[in-house]
């Protein structure tokens, strides 16, 4: 088992796989705070700059590496407090190159939300196609190339991984009953 002494429970997986939608639902069913990297980011970068910017635009203002500096100091933020909560990351957190195993260790019970590819790219392109699929001949298999090098990475590092179908067999508070169990199993 990966898990830490701290008691954080982190939701990883690809972007969309509905880390947000599931932390919410166990943030609901345990009491613990819910906390989002994305919005942890954006809220640094506001107080830092005086600009409110999407995720989107913020890593086209500072290219990879500045977005990737920003996001690690936004997570060292949120890892702060003495309360332990539930943590959504954003989707590449984990390949982020300036996280540190302090970092990782603080992520407590990390819970993978392994999604089907084709269900993360209809809801991808919903908002249209973000800045790393643009340019690609073929976005959706550059998307399917990306997940499966992150897929690795997330089964590395993860205490528990969720397979997530369609949307019909799978509702956040199904996945968070699930999480839940496990981390009760493994505290």
């Amino acid at each position: 088992m990966k898990t830490s002494s701290r008691k954080n429970i982190t939701l990883c997986g690809i972007k969309h796989a509905g880390k947000t939608s599931a932390a919410k639902a166990l943030s609901a069913l345990t009491g613990m705070p819910f906390a989002d990297s994305d919005d942890a980011l954006k809220e640094l970068y506001c107080k830092e700059t005086g600009t409110d910017l999407t995720v989107r635009a913020i890593f086209q203002t500072l290219g990879e590496s500045g977005f990737r500096q920003l996001e690690v100091r936004a997570l060292r933020d949120l890892f702060s407090g003495n309360e332990c909560m539930i943590i959504a990351l954003g989707g590449g957190v984990l390949s982020n190159p300036f996280l540190t195993e302090e970092d990782r260790k603080n992520f407590g019970f990390l819970c993978c939300l392994d999604v089907q590819d084709e269900v993360a790219y209809q809801r991808i392109i919903q908002n249209g196609l973000p800045p790393f699929l643009k340019d690609k001949p073929d976005p959706f298999q550059a998307l399917c190339e990306m997940n499966r090098s992150r897929r690795e990475m997330f089964r590395e590092y993860a205490d528990f991984i969720v397979e997530i179908g369609d949307a019909g067999e799978a509702t956040p508070e199904k996945t968070a009953e699930k999480i839940l169990a496990a981390y009760e199993e493994n505290k």
